[in-house]
């Protein structure tokens, strides 16, 4: 009876002991993971920037054609929108300033904007950089991506023409990633 007691006790410890065993080489093998996982991303990279371009094109090709979309993309609160809801009430912040009483104003937009954009490049026009507050129909004609961003943004010098007005502007768009998928975080008037 003991030995058959010293039997089930060690049966039972083996058991045991090989039920955690597995628990125990996990963690071992899932830091390899992660390290292993570094590599891939960094690889489509310029995959990436050739999804972002042709995602920007293909916005402001569809979202500069009427005034519908206009609003839809300048309302802060709504998802859909191109542009990021901090790049929105920049640019709306830089809009309010022609209309500004305060003489201090450009210095408080300066001080609020000046960690996250630069205030020298946001220009006072539309938020794509077309001139005057009418446009007619714009689409991209050059699209060339041109840096990574410090916050891994991409940004891209665009050309853009209104066929309606006969104008043709340039200036760099910067394009981050966001949970609702990729939006313009800023528009650099030159």
């Amino acid at each position: 009876m003991k030995t058959t007691l010293a039997l089930c006790l060690v049966t039972s410890l083996l058991t045991t002991a090989c039920q955690t065993q597995p628990t125990e080489q996990q963690p071992a093998a899932a830091p390899a993971q992660p390290a292993a996982a570094a590599p891939p991303t960094a690889a489509p990279a310029a995959l990436d920037t050739a999804q972002v371009r042709q995602w920007l094109v293909a916005s402001i090709d569809t979202n500069f054609s009427n005034e519908a979309q206009e609003r839809r993309n300048t309302d802060p609160q709504d998802p859909t929108s191109i542009y990021t809801p901090q790049y929105v009430e920049y640019k709306l912040d830089a809009i309010q300033l022609e209309f500004a009483e305060e003489e201090d104003a450009e210095q408080k937009f300066q001080q609020k904007w000046s960690g996250r954009y630069n205030p020298q490049l946001v220009g006072n026009g539309t938020f794509l950089f077309v001139q005057g507050q009418d446009y007619g129909k714009v689409r991209v004609t050059g699209c060339k991506f041109k840096e990574r961003t410090k916050d891994q943004g991409l940004l891209f010098t665009v050309t853009t023409k209104d066929d309606t007005y006969h104008t043709q502007e340039t200036g760099d768009i910067k394009v981050i990633s966001t949970p609702q998928g990729y939006k313009i975080d800023d528009v650099r008037e030159y």
